[in-house]
């Protein structure tokens, strides 16, 4: 009995020797770690470290400071792009806006103009537009959307907001196809507005008229305007057509050599105006 007591006293000392050996080394190990730390001097082994890891820190500060550089450049970079085509899109729409504000504009001059010279006549007139071009020289025509199902037939004047264009030359149920007054196969019974001499105006194939048929005794001079005559029921009486800009009295014939410029411009054409009429020229 007395041994077993004894055996359990041994054990109990052994592990309190062990657990006060533990916490003597535990307590050294941290005063050494504390005064290592708090030391301002460095050991050998830390100086070898420090000069072993310091030229890697130094690169990867570096490092760090490039990518963090190039990062924001980056994304200031994708930002501006991104400003630059939003600004772009609204440059676009902007300048979309416009074109369509100006093509409105000239449509709505346009109009008011063929209204403002509808209403000046008292005769009967139609709308029409110019869907294609002929540009042979002998037969300068254009196509207008009007045709026979609207009341059609050839013969019948056309006419813009300036003044005299041509005439109604051929008929299909929808479209007519317009002899303009500049083609070498027109002509047109007009007057000289300021004597009332009556000449016939030609086509030329370009962009102007020759008056055919007056006197050289007749008074004509540069800027003299020429409008139709009326005869044969074609076109009413005053109609501007041209204005004169060359005027040669030639030694030899009856007749004065005269160029008009025409009042209207056939470069611009679109919308026209034909002169509806009970009668016309025979199909």
């Amino acid at each position: 009995m007395r041994k077993r007591g004894t055996s359990k006293g041994s054990s109990r000392f052994r592990a309190f020797r062990l657990i006060l050996l533990s916490g003597i080394l535990l307590t050294l190990a941290l005063i050494f770690l504390v005064s290592t730390l708090g030391s301002q001097k460095f050991s050998t082994l830390h100086k070898l470290v420090l000069e072993a890891t310091g030229p890697m820190q130094k690169g990867v500060t570096h490092a760090s400071g490039f990518l963090s550089v190039f990062k924001e450049k980056y994304v200031d970079l994708v930002h501006i792009r991104e400003e630059n085509k939003r600004l772009w899109d609204e440059l676009l729409e902007c300048r979309a806006a416009a074109s369509s504000s100006r093509e409105a504009l000239a449509t709505n001059t346009r109009l008011q103009k063929l209204l403002a010279f509808k209403e000046s006549y008292d005769q009967p007139m139609l709308a029409a537009r110019i869907v294609g071009k002929d540009p042979s020289l002998w037969f300068r025509t254009v196509i207008v959307d009007r045709g026979g199902n609207d009341g059609m037939m050839k013969g019948m004047p056309v006419v813009n907001g300036e003044g005299v264009v041509g005439q109604i030359f051929a008929v299909s149920p929808n479209y007519s196809k317009v002899l303009l007054a500049i083609a070498p196969s027109s002509a047109i019974d007009v007057l000289i507005q300021k004597s009332r001499v009556r000449g016939i105006l030609k086509g030329t194939g370009s962009l102007s008229y020759k008056l055919d048929y007056v006197l050289k005794n007749v008074d004509v001079k540069e800027g003299d305007h020429i409008v139709t005559a009326g005869y044969g029921g074609a076109f009413p009486t005053g109609m501007p057509v041209g204005i004169v800009t060359k005027v040669v009295k030639k030694r030899r014939g009856m007749f004065l050599d005269i160029e008009v410029k025409p009042a209207v411009d056939f470069l611009t054409l679109e919308n026209l105006l034909i002169i509806e009429k009970e009668k016309a020229f025979p199909r």
